[in-house]
């Protein structure tokens, strides 16, 4: 006879558990429940406009919704200039594997693309550390900071290297030839439009992006169990914005307790 992990006391009964409810789970559920109000409640109020703030504060990037589908690499470790509950928030978003199912193509979107760990606008340039502390130094971290509406054109080399503290273009022409190459056809037509037509800047704020989320890809480093509780493999991505509180509350806790639910030894439990 064996003790039962706590991992599998907190599985359904169906999935052979005792139907115990994790308390640690729930609070990140709830953490959950609150971005997606955050990113999809119709209209703006001052709590959005304030979690704007905060998130812009974020190592310089002044990104907001764009934190969402960075890399995994691209939100800090240390995120103790947060107020404790975005830290949270954080942490918890960080456990899974987030894409978006549409990429950005005109208007405020693809302007407040980010330049910087951007799985969906890859510039090979900024993944060196001090190119990527230039452009922050810069303010140059969206798509529409290498835009000069006043010339009609794109950033100005020079000026680009004196932003970032260089002497020479050579990396901000990398950094230029690099985006454009990522950019889609349709988008860089949409942006050369803008620019030739001197059309005014569209509003700074995107819409809420198409996000998917799923479990992180994990290798064993140890063989597994001839039985496991695990149902990582099985679960799925699925649209955040529709993503039920159940569903999440699945996910969350086969994440938290991955572990004890892939070595789960069979027990009459």
């Amino acid at each position: 006879m064996h003790w039962a992990p706590v991992g599998v006391l907190h599985l359904t009964l169906k999935e052979g558990g005792q139907g115990l409810k994790c308390l640690h789970t729930q609070v990140c559920v709830f953490r959950l429940k609150a971005l997606q109000r955050l990113l999809y409640s119709a209209g703006s109020s001052a709590w959005s406009i304030l979690v704007h703030a905060i998130l812009r504060r974020i190592r310089g990037l002044r990104y907001d919704w764009q934190l969402f589908y960075l890399c995994p690499g691209g939100l800090p470790r240390d995120l103790s200039g947060l107020p404790v509950f975005y830290q949270d928030l954080l942490r918890t978003w960080k456990l899974f594997l987030t894409t978006r199912s549409v990429a950005a193509t005109e208007g405020a979107d693809i302007l407040a693309e980010s330049l910087l760990h951007n799985p969906q606008l890859r510039v090979q340039v900024a993944e060196s550390r001090l190119v990527r502390q230039s452009l922050i130094l810069a303010e140059v971290t969206r798509v529409r900071d290498l835009l000069d509406y006043d010339r009609g054109d794109w950033l100005d080399l020079l000026t680009l290297a004196r932003r970032m503290g260089l002497s020479r273009p050579h990396t901000p022409r990398r950094v230029l030839q690099e985006v454009k190459a990522a950019l889609l056809p349709a988008v860089r037509a949409y942006l050369d439009r803008v620019l030739l037509e001197e059309m005014p800047p569209p509003p700074s704020t995107p819409g809420p992006p198409d996000l998917l989320i799923g479990p992180l890809p994990r290798r064993p480093n140890r063989p597994t169990h001839p039985f496991t509780a695990s149902r990582l493999h099985e679960l799925q991505p699925v649209c955040f914005q529709t993503a039920p509180r159940k569903h999440l509350y699945t996910l969350l806790l086969h994440t938290l307790h991955t572990l004890t639910l892939v070595s789960r030894p069979d027990t009459k439990w």
